[in-house]
């Protein structure tokens, strides 16, 4: 169990620019974006076109819960994609010019 706090606490503490911190922001969308679908917050987007998904909840409340769901999902398809390859050409990067990156690791193709 030290181990997987350890790992957690590692990523946590990235530096903001390096690849892992990218890998993790990219799975915190995933995350959040997964259970935003099982909860089935995409009828709720209804509200762009001017109806109510249920009829048993307010107009607020309706347009809340859609205006929840449609940042998560542009997240989902913008955002995640991006940082994953924005971690792997810092990455590739890093190994190539034999620098260290800013997980402090040096790589180099060998």
């Amino acid at each position: 169990m030290k181990g997987v706090f350890g790992l957690l606490r590692r990523l946590w503490k990235a530096e903001t620019f390096s690849p892992t911190a990218f890998v993790l922001r990219a799975i915190i969308i995933t995350v959040l974006y997964c259970i935003s679908e099982l909860l089935g917050l995409r009828e709720y987007t209804t509200f762009l076109s001017g109806t109510s998904a249920n009829v048993n909840l307010g107009w607020p409340v309706a347009s809340a819960l859609g205006l929840t769901h449609l940042p998560l999902y542009v997240g989902f398809i913008l955002l995640a994609p991006i940082f994953l390859i924005a971690a792997g050409l810092i990455a590739v990067w890093s190994r190539w010019k034999g620098q260290p990156n800013m997980d402090g690791q040096v790589g180099r193709f060998e």
